[in-house]
């Protein structure tokens, strides 16, 4: 049997034992210093590292699945797999920096995963997902609570043009608009906290390629 064969039988059996649920069997292939970045933000170590990925992502998606659209082989080692991964968000998914709550979306997203395979064994381990995609079918937007706010900001700027001769009024408006225009913007991005890392969010397929798990930049 080729090289490339046995990698690509120890590949299908690392998702097909994930979507049997047989975690421990499929954490039993990565090496015990295996270089594992399946979590925005976070890199971890081996099986350990794998299986913090998979409950995260089985208790938000419980009937999870990873379907295998292509794989390619990038070296004798080296192979990106192209994957369709579906499932009913059921469960909170904290999945680095973004905390998504449940609401019932039946998602379909596209990742792929890097693999470094050797002697039979994960080495390393990179997701890359169309984040963007992630984003529009799982957050939740509360539309009454925006327009909420939104009102009183536009209440409160008409306020702030009436007070242009009390300096005292003016700074008491200006720090109430502060806290509507907080409350707005965490209303719009209902899944991500105010100020926490955020990953940049081109599609998988664009200039700038795609999101790996480990790049981060901070939301400002």
């Amino acid at each position: 049997m080729s090289n490339d064969s046995m990698t690509t039988s120890l590949i299908r059996q690392y998702y097909g034992w994930f979507n049997e649920r047989r975690l421990s069997d499929a954490a039993g292939l990565f090496a015990d210093d295996a270089d594992v970045e399946l979590i925005p933000g976070e890199r971890a170590q081996g099986g350990s590292g794998y299986l913090r990925f998979a409950h995260a992502w089985v208790s938000a998606f419980p009937d999870a699945t990873f379907a295998i659209q292509q794989i390619e082989h990038r070296t004798e080692t080296l192979a990106e797999v192209y994957l369709l991964a579906t499932g009913t968000h059921q469960g909170t998914l904290d999945f680095g920096p973004y905390r998504f709550r449940p609401g019932g979306a039946k998602a379909t997203l596209h990742v792929r995963e890097l693999l470094d395979i050797r002697n039979g064994k994960i080495v390393s381990s990179a997701l890359t997902a169309d984040l963007n995609d992630l984003v529009t079918q799982l957050s939740r937007v509360d539309y009454g609570e925006l327009a909420g706010h939104l009102e009183r900001i536009r209440a409160l700027s008409n306020d702030l043009a009436h007070a242009a001769d009390d300096p005292a009024r003016r700074r008491h408006i200006v720090n109430r608009l502060g806290v509507e225009l907080d409350a707005a913007r965490r209303a719009t991005r209902a899944f991500l906290p105010i100020g926490a890392p955020v990953l940049p969010l081109p599609l998988i397929g664009s200039d700038n390629s795609s999101v790996s798990a480990h790049t981060a930049t901070t939301c400002r």
